[in-house]
């Protein structure tokens, strides 16, 4: 799609500055683009491209506003650069209102107006699809689940038995939500005790023969999912079921690819979780949080709004609201940032240490001389 610079900035709502006839046809990346292209600057380390890039726009901040460029003025350019995405380049999967032919579906289920339903989807007994929403290929809604008018749950998705999802969320391939939370109770504590001993080639001498069936017995798990408005599901991701109560993810949250939420945690409103975060059971989450990739939470913690944790971190005890943290266990940022920089001294710190050392031992040898000399001699006899 092309559009004219003057209607792409209404469109963002931001301020023309230059030729607004100016066709622009694609987004690029600020090294990259070329004649017919918009790009964009939110980062100050990008700023050097201004001069040099042969976009035929650029989205910047007002600071910017005096260039001799084709520009739009907004203060926001990183949003404005999402949504000139979406109108220029974003290329929409094909939906068709009805149901395929080879589709599932009970005659209990109660399906909106306009809903489209994909090849060999299945829905359940008393499931509810709400109007607008988008079920594709392979996906699968259990019995009593709800989906919210104009959800779009992408191909192979597993929603579970009793599943809330509310309106307007985005659940992409291959996510399972409503899946049994991990779960088991041990059956003999002291069975339990020596198959750890034996896995671990740590058992006594004369440890008594043990039955190597499972000792664990499964919980059932009995609550359900329940997932707000406007939430997106990336793809692989799991949220577990609750064990007696519910889990719940807050309206806005967005979740990435290969996250995995377990039984019983509660998460508030418009949080963000990147790759391969991993949260454990009955964690409470509060609203406007981020988890950087690879963040573990241990299990039963309370973490406060507004709180921001670092890529790779352990989180370990509870977290106040209104922090950043980093680091396994995560401490508040400045401090983690002083033990890092410190840690990265050590090497220089040994070697200085080691010389001090050795001069301590060299004057504690002369001290020990002098002392030796200036010691009085016994009279001759």
């Amino acid at each position: 799609m092309a559009l004219k610079l003057r209607d792409l900035a209404a469109l963002l709502g931001g301020e023309l500055v230059g030729d607004g006839e100016c066709v622009i046809e694609r987004v690029a990346a600020i090294d990259h683009a070329g004649a017919g292209e918009i790009t964009f600057v939110s980062n100050p380390k990008y700023t050097p491209f201004l001069e040099t890039t042969k976009a035929s726009a650029i989205i910047v901040a007002p600071a910017f506003r005096n260039m001799r460029r084709n520009l739009i003025v907004t203060i926001n350019p990183y949003l404005a650069f999402a949504r000139a995405v979406g109108a220029l380049m974003e290329q929409r999967a094909p939906r068709t209102p009805g149901v395929h032919p080879t589709a599932i579906v009970a005659p209990t289920a109660r399906i909106g107006e306009d809903v489209s339903i994909g090849p060999r989807a299945v829905i359940e007994d008393g499931a509810e699809i709400g109007r607008g929403a988008t079920i594709m290929a392979g996906v699968f809604i259990g019995r009593g689940a709800s989906i919210g008018e104009g959800t779009w749950i992408h191909p192979n998705a597993s929603i579970y038995h009793g599943v809330r999802i509310g309106k307007r969320c985005i659940i992409h391939a291959n996510v399972s939500i409503g899946s049994d939370g991990f779960g088991w109770a041990p059956v003999d504590a002291k069975k339990h005790y020596l198959l750890e001993m034996l896995a671990s080639g740590r058992a006594p001498a004369g440890a008594p023969a043990v039955d190597l069936k499972s000792p664990y017995e499964r919980i059932p798990q009995v609550g359900i999912t329940v997932i707000g408005d406007d939430v997106s599901v990336g793809a692989n991701s799991v949220i577990n079921r609750g064990g007696l109560g519910n889990t719940s993810v807050g309206r806005g949250t967005k979740i990435d690819s290969l996250v995995v939420i377990s039984h019983n945690v509660e998460v508030g409103e418009d949080c963000l979780f990147v790759s391969q975060v991993g949260v454990s059971g009955s964690v409470k989450i509060g609203s406007h949080c981020s988890f950087g990739g690879q963040v573990g939470v241990a299990g039963h913690l309370k973490i406060g709004d507004n709180v921001q944790v670092a890529a790779q971190s352990g989180v370990s005890h509870e977290l106040p609201a209104n922090g950043t943290y980093f680091g396994s266990p995560a401490r508040p940022m400045q401090e983690m940032k002083r033990a890092v920089a410190a840690l990265h001294k050590l090497p220089e710190l040994r070697d200085e240490i080691r010389h001090v050392q050795k001069r301590m031992a060299e004057i504690t040898a002369l001290l020990d001389r002098d002392v030796v000399e200036a010691k009085p001699k016994p009279p001759e006899t």
